[in-house]
């Protein structure tokens, strides 16, 4: 499960590029979108998400590709629970780019994005509706939870 995604630098250059550059490369750019909002959103693995391209990916270690639609890319890197998206383009462009960056396995970047998902375990907390203050810091706190926090007490 993906907890971080990582952007690199001209991702989003590239992404402006490519909205530019007509129709169906801003078709591209929002299934490419959409791909990261799932992985965003959902628990479900890699390559039950969108739709990988025919070959897979040798030339950078834990690659992915997956394929946008009229010849377009998505380049990204999964490593433990950290999404590291890559390069968007042509597929001559992110063939060229996967020459340049071939055998690189460790990648930096500045922009991050954490991933926060609600457990489906967790039951939504009902504040009361009153304008006392105390009541609100004050509201009834389920057993199991105070078990949880005071663990060591409860023995």
């Amino acid at each position: 499960m993906i907890e971080q995604i990582k952007y690199h630098p001209r991702f989003k250059k590239q992404c402006i590029r490519l909205n530019k550059s007509g129709a169906k490369a801003k078709k591209a750019v929002k299934k490419a979108f959409d791909i990261l909002f799932l992985f965003k959103t959902s628990k479900k693995k890699f390559n039950c998400i969108g739709s990988l391209s025919h070959h897979g990916e040798l030339r950078v270690k834990s690659c992915i590709k997956y394929r946008l639609g009229n010849g377009y890319r998505l380049i990204v890197s999964i490593k433990k629970h950290v999404l590291f998206v890559l390069f968007i383009g042509s597929h001559d462009q992110c063939s060229q780019w996967l020459e340049i960056n071939r055998g690189a396995d460790h990648f930096c970047f500045s922009i991050k994005e954490t991933i926060v998902r609600k457990n489906s375990t967790d039951e939504p907390r009902q504040i009361p509706n009153t304008n006392d203050s105390e009541s609100v810091l004050f509201y009834p706190i389920k057993d199991t939870i105070l078990r949880q926090v005071f663990k060591g007490l409860c023995k």
